[in-house]
């Protein structure tokens, strides 16, 4: 079933967004191709998780031209050519991609059971025994050569021996075919697992698990490696994940993405104003990354809206891909009929210059984590003065009273407060710190600062920051992007900075983190807790 798209609560024309997000994705990727002729032909879909969908040709008695020798270079023995294949003989080349019965013949999608199975026992009538449950649904076991030929001892025609010199085993990747020939002469073949458009149907699922899990081919070659365990060889991994599963995550995000945005979009028809927060993300520490990945995330659901990657090629320098990504990402999501309202970035003096001369309707505020953040450099420059010991208790509670500023005026009481002095009078009016009264005996042994001494002109120094100050007027919404630093530790899983993808493969690996998060944040799950109650 294909998600609801939101519909405007007013009576105007669908957006176009809303049009096209609830399409099925047939006819995703052309395989069999003639290079002489295009025919178009009929595509099924089957749903993996993370609601990514593969096609495949419906059965047809016309024959199909298999894959390139991609598929079949992993041949160990040359007994077997992929050549013509007679679509008919579906015992031989079984395309169909059911793993459940299906009541329409023309039908061979394939949904995955929303409520997972428990059973640990199987009988002789089991679907997965009597070979009704097909695709991802099947379950798949790991068979020792040795175990499995056993199986192949006696003809199951005749009854008669089958000699070992009359057995050819053939491996495709993950794959095994044995073809045998009895002493009465009699012939069979089988495989492992069914073929899809000439291509094991296991080495697809292979490497879509590799790869939707954030995993990589060399991580699991090596655990495979030491185990024996036949995959595909890492050439036809790649060719596999740029044929098949690329194009099908882009997909699928774009689904999601245009739902998430036909959501905002009524939201904005609708008169309330939308609130993002952004922030940047770095493939690799330092200032030498390749790529940088700016998401945006709206604030009242704690979902992706859309983010831009940015390859440095595209931009002076490793600095400046952020700014520039942030632009374009910005201007993608207006251009949809978006009314952004608020937007919530870090202190980056190219993207506070954008907002400022290009965005001046749209509210910028600053995150107060990362501005508390920007200070350490000056509490390091204090903690180094030798005379400045006694700043290092003091300056504790300077991030934590930052963090929930309201008034420009709390900020400044701090110079007072740092001295022992809780209440003032400042133009002709009196003030006085907002914490409790202290008692004799705390305001006698706490370590105050003496107003000429070195440590509080530093601390006064930092206080009194004309730049701070001014960003402490884009502050008082109080908006924060730590929801986004969950997200980038998230990404971490997909895209781990230590290692290097290829631009495809960076952005599809992005598209992948962002539905897992998405995903999370759509069914609105409680936060679990301790049996005490605690967190």
């Amino acid at each position: 079933m294909e998600p609801e798209v939101p519909v405007c609560s007013d009576n105007s024309q669908a957006h176009p967004l809303q049009e096209n997000a609830g399409e099925k994705t047939d006819n995703l990727v052309d395989v069999i191709t003639d290079k002489k002729h295009r025919a178009e032909e009929p595509t099924a879909t089957f749903k993996v998780p993370l609601s990514v969908q593969l096609t495949s040709p419906l059965r047809s008695s016309k024959p199909a031209v298999a894959l390139a020798p991609t598929w079949t270079m992993q041949s160990e023995t040359h007994h077997i050519e992929a050549t013509v294949m007679d679509m008919s003989a579906t015992s031989v080349f079984d395309v169909s991609m059911t793993s459940e019965p299906a009541v329409d013949t023309a039908d061979t999608s394939f949904v995955p059971n929303s409520s997972p199975s428990t059973t640990t026992t199987t009988t002789g009538s089991s679907s997965s025994i009597s070979g009704q449950a097909r695709g991802w649904k099947e379950r798949k076991w790991i068979v020792n050569e040795s175990k499995l030929l056993e199986l192949f001892q006696k003809c199951t025609t005749s009854g008669a021996a089958m000699c070992d010199l009359n057995q050819t085993v053939t491996q495709f990747g993950s794959r095994i075919n044995i073809i045998w020939q009895c002493s009465n002469g009699h012939m069979g073949q089988w495989e492992s697992c069914p073929n899809i458009r000439g291509m094991a149907e296991n080495n697809l699922f292979a490497a879509a698990a590799t790869l939707f899990t954030g995993s990589t081919y060399t991580d699991i070659a090596d655990w495979a490696g030491l185990f024996n365990l036949q995959l595909p060889l890492e050439s036809t991994f790649y060719n596999i994940q740029a044929s098949y599963l690329l194009p099908v995550i882009e997909k699928s995000y774009t689904q999601q993405e245009n739902i998430i945005k036909a959501r905002l979009i009524c939201q904005s028809e609708d008169g309330e104003g939308v609130q993002l927060s952004g922030d940047g993300r770095s493939d690799s520490p330092g200032h030498s990354s390749k790529y940088n990945t700016y998401s945006f995330m709206d604030d009242s659901t704690n979902q992706i809206v859309g983010f831009e990657m940015m390859q440095v090629s595209q931009a002076s320098s490793s600095v400046a891909m952020e700014p520039l990504a942030f632009k374009k990402g910005l201007e993608k999501i207006l251009d949809v009929g978006i009314d952004v309202k608020v937007v919530t970035t870090d202190r980056h003096p190219s993207i506070r210059k954008i907002m400022r001369e290009e965005y001046p309707h749209i509210i910028h505020q600053f995150d107060p984590w990362h501005v508390a953040k920007a200070q350490m450099y000056i509490k390091f420059l204090v903690f180094n003065m030798e005379a400045n010991c006694i700043v290092l208790q003091t300056v504790k509670s300077v991030p934590l009273l930052l963090c929930f500023q309201e008034l420009l005026r709390r900020w400044m009481s701090l110079q007072h407060h740092i001295t022992g002095v809780h209440r003032w009078e400042e133009n002709g009016m009196e003030y006085r710190c907002f914490h409790q009264d202290l008692s004799a005996e705390e305001q006698r042994t706490k370590r105050w600062l003496k107003g000429n001494s070195p440590a509080f002109k530093a601390l006064q120094a930092m206080i009194m920051d004309t730049r701070l100050i001014k960003d402490l007027q884009q502050m008082t919404l109080f908006k924060h992007t730590g929801q986004l630093e969950v997200f980038h530790n998230a990404l971490l899983k997909y895209c781990p900075k230590r290692l290097h993808f290829q631009y495809p493969s960076m952005k599809a690996r992005t598209m992948l983190a962002i539905m897992d998060h998405n995903e999370n944040h759509s069914t609105k799950r409680e936060q679990a807790t301790t049996a005490a109650g605690g967190y």
